[in-house]
């Protein structure tokens, strides 16, 4: 079955010694979703390494829960820390290596390392709105009032994180650039973790204890998102029911008029 893969520019914040890099060769952070997976340190020269290291091996929308790992799916990537004489922006070893035939050594270029960092993100959902005025007006004015809305009923149950707060669970609130055409506007993009307490339960399966803030050492809910909610047409007055029942409960209070698409892994259906 052929997979498409969606770019997306977002708010998401970096480190600021990302900004002292020569224009052009800043690195930046991605989001890979649904495997709700963090990978720092992505420069353009480094692309290719994101796509195969982390992007191939990631869960996807049509990727059942709980299968067993493939043989050879998971690569031998160090991801604690920078290869030793790497320099950020630089061609990772893992693109370039070469059989006598002209051709990648791909089971050779598995095991190399690759300077990308890579870790679970913590959030137990993300909201993304798209938010770019330069190609639909109507999406720049409604993403500040839907962030404002969706931030106003989540900090009463807890689940409210701001763009530099990486405490485990709750939700994650980005702009992103335009998604799908003209014809819909305030598009909302849910994805959500089938167990919204996981860090809890990870820290307990790993004999911690008690979690770590920061949520570091800790699985990430290695499966991934269960569901991925596309909606549109999203005004203030329905974010209340949005975080209510989509975001918590994984159900949509409007579909024929507000439901665009998504997927759902633990029933196995997709459609976008």
């Amino acid at each position: 079955m052929m997979q498409t893969l969606k770019l997306s520019a977002s708010n998401m914040p970096v480190p600021d010694e990302y900004h002292m890099y020569p224009e052009g060769e800043q690195p930046t952070t991605a989001l890979i979703l649904p495997a709700f997976t963090i990978v720092e340190n992505v420069t353009p020269a480094l692309a290719p390494d994101l796509i195969y290291h982390f992007v191939d091996k990631a869960a996807t929308t049509t990727t059942p829960l709980n299968q067993p790992p493939l043989p050879n799916s998971t690569p031998v990537v160090d991801t604690t820390g920078p290869i030793e004489g790497a320099k950020s922006g630089s061609q990772s070893p893992s693109i370039s290596g070469r059989n006598a035939e002209g051709d990648h050594d791909v089971s050779a270029a598995a095991k190399i390392p690759t300077p990308l960092l890579s870790r679970p993100c913590p959030h137990s959902a993300v909201i993304l709105l798209c938010s770019q005025r330069t190609r639909d007006a109507r999406c720049g004015q409604s993403a500040p009032l839907l962030r404002r809305e969706f931030e106003r009923h989540l900090r009463p149950l807890g689940l409210y994180r701001d763009l530099h707060d990486e405490r485990p669970g709750g939700v994650g609130i980005y702009f992103i650039s335009h998604v799908g055409g003209h014809k819909y506007s305030a598009n909302v993009m849910v994805y959500r973790r089938r167990d919204f307490q996981w860090y809890i339960k990870e820290a307990q399966k790993k004999g911690q204890g008690d979690y770590d803030d920061r949520g570091d050492g800790l699985d990430g809910g290695s499966e991934g998102a269960v569901q991925g909610i596309w909606l549109a047409r999203i005004r203030p007055e329905d974010c209340e029911g949005i975080i209510k029942y989509t975001v918590l409960k994984g159900k949509v209070v409007k579909p024929d008029t507000q439901l665009r698409g998504g997927f759902d892994r633990e029933r196995g259906l997709i459609s976008w």
